[in-house]
């Protein structure tokens, strides 16, 4: 027998935040940490997944100090990262070792238990947590009105300001009709191993090109490993590598990839994201922005992923009070910094491929000499 859900009173709220990854964590926690204003955060999933994106370098420890998050409550969901190794360019593995940093080492996360931590840390700071909830309801105005399902009923909500954190999604984005420039067609095919023997990778990353994109792979917590390759879309279905036998054929096909895959199982799963670049323009007058990849999308070859989304969260949260307060210059200087850092990541990415001069005549390759 089905129920029909039920609807409970208006809940009224000065900031909702649509999304619970990196950036929204970061934003809730940054408004509970430091105003006094009512903070609901929406998420719609359990975790229950696999969830790219492992490696963050030692700035993080900075921002989870700032939204006081303990280090100590990563404990289980982390491994030391040491060093990261790089055959681009040439089929040379170099490396470089966190040793001969100033910041020390980076970390190898298990995203689902970092991103569970985070928003059990928003909730205990006093962050209205509604998850898994789905957002079937969104009108714009003075405030916003929500209606959202959650637990067997609909709930109402109201907002005076919203961030918008809900990932490549950007549900806000898209209702508003922001527009949103793509740069390229990205594509990540990942793969996640639970070893059978004793973890054998080390503790660093590990990259390596091909003729059709470059290959990615990390060691995780709990005995796991994460095996990606990027490439664009149409390639990535051309080659067929979303059947077994072509994955592995092609990863023992490298030069050191291959050794990784040699003792690898046969996946637990394999999953598919688009990770294409692409930047939104945010309003500089409205009750809303966006954070995250909501706001923008980076090449995982830039390392912008994971500390970049907590720090755009960050920088969210601060618009969100100060438009709240009657200050609206800083909207329009964070729509602005999100243009320039999207300026900046492209010429960084041009850097990079540019130093890749193998497959010349590769499309992949091709088109990221062209752009």
């Amino acid at each position: 027998m089905s129920v029909t859900p039920s609807t409970s009173s208006s809940r009224d709220y000065d900031v909702v935040i649509v999304g619970g990854g990196a950036a929204g964590t970061a934003a809730a926690l940054t408004l509970a940490r430091y105003t006094g204003l009512r903070i609901a955060l929406l998420e719609k999933q359990l975790f229950d997944d696999y969830r790219a994106g492992e490696t963050v370098s030692s700035s993080i420890f900075s921002m989870l100090d700032f939204l006081g998050v303990g280090r100590d409550l990563l404990d289980g969901a982390q491994l030391p990262a040491f060093s990261h190794a790089a055959a681009w360019g040439s089929a040379e593995l170099m490396s470089r070792d966190a040793i001969f940093s100033s910041h020390g080492h980076g970390l190898h996360l298990d995203r689902r238990q970092y991103d569970a931590i985070l928003l059990e840390q928003a909730r205990l700071a006093g962050v209205e947590l509604l998850r898994p909830a789905q957002l079937v309801r969104l009108e714009h105005g003075e405030p916003w009105r929500l209606r959202v399902a959650s637990e067997g009923q609909k709930t109402d909500l109201t907002a005076r300001y919203l961030i918008d954190c809900s990932g490549k999604q950007a549900a806000i984005v898209r209702q508003r009709k922001r527009p949103i420039h793509t740069e390229d067609s990205l594509v990540a095919l990942y793969a996640y191993y639970q070893l059978e023997e004793p973890q054998f990778l080390p503790h660093r990353t590990l990259v390596e090109t091909t003729e059709h994109g470059w290959y990615y792979a990390a060691p995780l917590p709990g005995e796991r490993v994460a095996l990606a390759f990027i490439t664009d879309a149409d390639i990535l279905k051309r080659l067929r590598l979303k059947e077994p036998a072509p994955w592995r054929e092609a990863g023992a096909d490298t030069s050191h990839v291959r050794d990784i895959v040699a003792r690898l199982p046969a996946p637990s799963a394999l999953r598919h994201y688009a990770i294409h670049s692409r930047v939104a323009s945010l309003p500089a007058d409205e009750n809303w922005t966006a954070a995250g990849d909501a706001a923008a999308c980076f090449d995982p070859i830039s390392s912008l992923g994971i500390g970049q989304a907590m720090a755009s969260g960050i920088h969210a949260a601060r618009v969100a009070e100060a438009f709240l307060s009657g200050d609206r210059g800083m909207a329009a200087g964070y729509r602005r910094s999100v243009f320039a850092a999207f300026e900046t990541y492209l010429q960084m990415r041009r850097g990079f491929y540019g130093a890749e001069q193998r497959w010349r005549d590769a499309p992949f390759w091709q088109r990221r000499a062209a752009s």
